[in-house]
């Protein structure tokens, strides 16, 4: 520990943040003169007035000792300090999704099982081919922005804390688009069989598996969490 490179240290950081030796000689309750001596070399600052001054400066007691950032600890700082709005971010990202999804499913679900009832012609008006394009594009882009929110969490997080945080969202985000796939299923399959109540049967399983699958996932992604 260099006296000289320690004062140039707080030298270098309190014009960093804009002070003057009498404004950081208030936040600390001493003289200015005190402060002068520090940049100078001329002594130390007392045991007693590091951590305040540490904290004046924003940096920590060891890095003011030894004059020079320690960058590892500074980026965990960082991460902490971010981890809170990368959380209400993807949070944000996720009611957006499911809004949007939601959207897409009940138009284009509406449009399908509409069709279905009335026309047996795939695709018979431009409306139908209408709403369909657009519940797609809800769907697909309810998905995406969910997907690139949570991607954004690697910066904080390791992929299965990720994955811990993520998959009863991805659950739920994924049962609502696939109402909108499934009406259309029923829709084609509607189209070239022409049975009666064959739509409500090939739905039905469709749609009772697709939950199975969704609860065993989740069940045992939460048991091996758990662990």
């Amino acid at each position: 520990m260099n006296n000289k490179d320690v004062g140039k240290f707080i030298s270098k950081l309190r014009k960093s943040k804009g002070l003057t030796q009498n404004e950081l000689a208030e936040k600390l309750n001493i003289s200015n003169k005190t402060v002068s001596k520090w940049e100078t070399g001329e002594g130390l600052p007392d045991i007693s007035v590091l951590p305040e001054l540490a904290k004046a400066l924003e940096v920590t007691v060891d890095e003011l000792l030894n004059a020079e950032f320690k960058e590892e600890a500074r980026i965990k700082v960082e991460e902490v300090a971010n981890e809170k709005n990368l959380l209400n971010i993807f949070h944000i990202c996720f009611l957006i999704s499911c809004f949007v999804c939601g959207f897409g499913t009940l138009i284009g679900g509406f449009n399908e099982i509409y069709c279905t009832l009335c026309f047996r012609i795939l695709f018979y008006t431009h409306w139908e081919i209408i709403f369909a394009a657009v519940g797609f594009f809800c769907i697909v882009f309810g998905n995406l922005l969910f997907y690139i929110s949570a991607l954004r969490l690697n910066v904080i997080y390791s992929k299965e804390r990720i994955i811990q945080l993520t998959y009863k969202k991805a659950s739920i985000l994924f049962m609502i688009s696939f109402i909108f796939i499934l009406t259309f299923i029923i829709r084609i399959v509607d189209h070239y069989l022409w049975l009666p109540y064959t739509e409500m049967i090939v739905g039905a399983l469709i749609l009772i598996i697709t939950v199975i699958l969704c609860i065993a996932f989740s069940k045992r992604m939460e048991r091996k969490y758990k662990q």
